[in-house]
């Protein structure tokens, strides 16, 4: 695996840092779905490989993948749901991400899919309509910086029957005090989450109902996310470790305890959902 230097603050979503949790020869950056396992990698794999599910891909589809990090879960696709690259289309706004990926497919000797380095939702705009059949989000979607202009880009550059497909971290609903309230608002902004993208189940699925789409019921898969995410981290950073520098294992041990605790199931949950353009939908240029 190519090495690439890390950059910029440790807690951002667009950096390296996140190889410190993986084994070699992986890069993933996921929370993960724990359900029967406690290694990394294959928490990752299984979550990428329910959003695929959820998307019914297809070896003939055209697929756009939003934030793809460092790009493991192409592979994933391509082995169990036969997606070749060459239908694959990804955006990332991180250059370091980027060429970790480009340099990640040219070690395996793999023709990359077309991986393109912008702003999310600049670079959509630049897309004919109805240019793809599915758009993924994998862990993603929470840190686009404007959900309104995000999924009426989606449902433009979408065909009709083309789904929207996601699985991500949203906000809980329900009243919080004024303590509560501030303290969720300083998470989301410590973790990148901008202030036009903190969507509860309720608001999210009101936003995709105006833009068009019809949506199925959402699943929430929290229950195999959060507790096992945070035991990974807790055993990761454990005092002793040696692989992860101490200051950035410290802030791994911190998300890791407020990950596991009762703050966190109060205030997000985990969604995965699939929302689809119809057939009647207006064609919009």
């Amino acid at each position: 695996m190519a090495s690439v230097k890390r950059t910029g603050p440790e807690e951002a979503p667009d950096t390296l840092t996140h190889l410190y949790l993986n084994p070699k020869n992986s890069s993933w950056a996921n929370f993960g779905f724990w359900k029967d396992t406690g290694d990394y990698p294959t928490a990752c794999r299984t979550l990428a490989s329910l959003l695929g599910k959820k998307a019914d891909l297809k070896p003939e589809q055209e697929v756009l993948d939003l934030g793809f990090g460092c790009g493991d879960q192409f592979f994933i696709w391509k082995e169990e749901f036969f997606l070749p690259f060459s239908h694959l289309t990804g955006i990332n706004p991180s250059a370091v991400q980027v060429e970790f990926a480009k340099n990640l497919l040219n070690e395996k000797k793999e023709i990359p899919p077309k991986l393109i380095c912008a702003p999310l939702e600049d670079t959509m705009s630049s897309f004919p309509k109805d240019s793809f059949d599915r758009i993924l989000c994998l862990d993603s979607a929470y840190f686009f910086p404007d959900r309104v202009r995000f999924c009426e880009e989606a449902f433009r550059v979408l065909k009709p029957k083309g789904r929207l497909v996601s699985v991500e971290l949203i906000l809980k609903d329900g009243s919080f005090g004024i303590l509560d309230s501030w303290f969720r608002n300083f998470v989301c902004k410590l973790s990148g989450i901008p202030l036009k993208n903190r969507v509860t189940p309720n608001s999210l699925f009101q936003i995709l109902e105006r833009t068009g789409f019809e949506t199925e019921n959402f699943e929430f898969l929290e229950g195999n996310v959060f507790g096992g995410f945070a035991k990974f981290l807790k055993e990761k950073t454990k005092p002793g470790q040696k692989e992860i520098p101490k200051r950035i294992a410290a802030k791994y041990a911190s998300f890791g305890k407020f990950l596991g605790g009762e703050r966190m199931k109060r205030y997000f949950q985990f969604v995965l959902y699939s929302a689809e353009k119809p057939i009647s939908a207006p064609t919009n240029s």
